[in-house]
């Protein structure tokens, strides 16, 4: 069966041949392909030294997909203990428990991408005390940004304790950048950890699932598309000011295009940016992001192409999307087969 993601957008086939295609049913391609990403992810957040260490397999763990994911985030997690722990403890296990519930949540909804919730209906109404001030355990994105044009949506239904206004939003598919309005160099989630708690690791194994063909035919693939092409449209007057990549041409330091990516020549992309309305788009940020949704689109067309070998359960889930476009592909498999 001949998988087309155009049910999502013209645009969309395009964005998944930014990353290799790979079939989910060869070993040799699987190995191939997820050490890869995270060999991308890791060089961007920092811990490529601490996945270099890493065991390259788990022999305890038949998946060879979740055996590559837990060697990632083993990985992250260890070189998250060796970094400088940024946040108060307090603030680090609201987010904890915040984050996983989003996740259960927006799991079930199939917008774990972009995740949404009232803060005021959390167990700890996303607050955390210091100083004996009841503070807000996130940033409140509500400024038109890269990922959308705001999100003042419905107050929340209570009164918060510590001044939420606004539902609270996470932008978990492009971890650590969680926020439309804050793409600087670092991402924010890369600072939430702490001694005892580390919401980081929690952010990164939403990234790392979506990457598992079983979360990803969970995830309402609209919303991503929808996301990205906001992202496109915001970056793209910006990426087309920059010139093209011509070997034996290009001036050191400086910022290229190569492709669809950016390129810093002889020199480092954590130290580029781009400028506009707005705000402050790092190299980097833009570079990974863009990774994180050709990678989502990547692995649903992989997915779909190997429905018919994965567990009942999955295909199940995937029959029964709210996504139209994923259950069209599904129809057509069963109809194939």
């Amino acid at each position: 069966m001949t998988t087309d993601l155009r049910c999502y957008g013209d645009d969309i086939q395009g964005l998944a041949d930014l990353v290799p295609d790979f079939d989910l049913r060869s070993p040799m391609d699987v190995e191939s392909w997820y050490p890869r990403e995270w060999q991308a992810i890791a060089d961007t957040l920092g811990f490529a030294q601490q996945l270099a260490a890493a065991p390259r397999a788990m022999p305890t763990t038949p998946d060879r997909i979740t055996a590559m994911t837990l060697v990632g985030l083993m990985a992250f997690e260890h070189a998250l203990r060796a970094g400088r722990l940024g946040i108060p403890e307090s603030q680090a296990r609201v987010q904890s428990a915040v984050i996983q519930a989003m996740t259960t949540a927006g799991l079930e909804r199939g917008e774990l991408w972009r995740a949404m919730v009232d803060p005021t209906t959390l167990a700890t109404g996303a607050c955390y005390a210091e100083g004996g001030r009841s503070l807000r355990a996130f940033y409140p994105d509500t400024a038109p940004g890269y990922f959308g044009d705001g999100w003042s949506g419905p107050p929340p239904r209570a009164e918060s304790a510590c001044g939420w206004q606004t539902p609270l939003v996470l932008h978990l598919g492009t971890f650590p950048w969680v926020y439309s309005s804050r793409l600087g160099d670092t991402g924010p989630g890369a600072r939430w950890a702490s001694s005892a708690s580390q919401p980081a690791l929690e952010g990164l194994h939403v990234v790392a699932s979506l990457l598992e063909p079983a979360t990803n035919l969970r995830q309402d693939a609209r919303q991503v598309a929808a996301i990205y092409r906001h992202f496109a449209t915001h970056t793209a007057p910006l990426v087309a000011a920059l010139p093209s990549f011509q070997p034996g041409r290009a001036e050191a330091g400086r910022l290229y295009r190569r492709g669809r990516f950016l390129l810093a020549h002889q020199g480092s992309l954590h130290v580029a940016a781009l400028d506009g309305p707005r705000g402050r788009l790092a190299a980097s940020a833009y570079n990974y992001i863009l990774r994180r949704f050709a990678s989502f689109f990547a692995v649903r067309r992989a997915a779909l192409r190997a429905l018919a070998t994965l567990p009942f359960e999955v295909q199940r889930r995937a029959a029964t999307s709210a996504d139209p476009c994923l259950r069209q592909q599904v129809e057509g498999v069963a109809r194939a087969s």
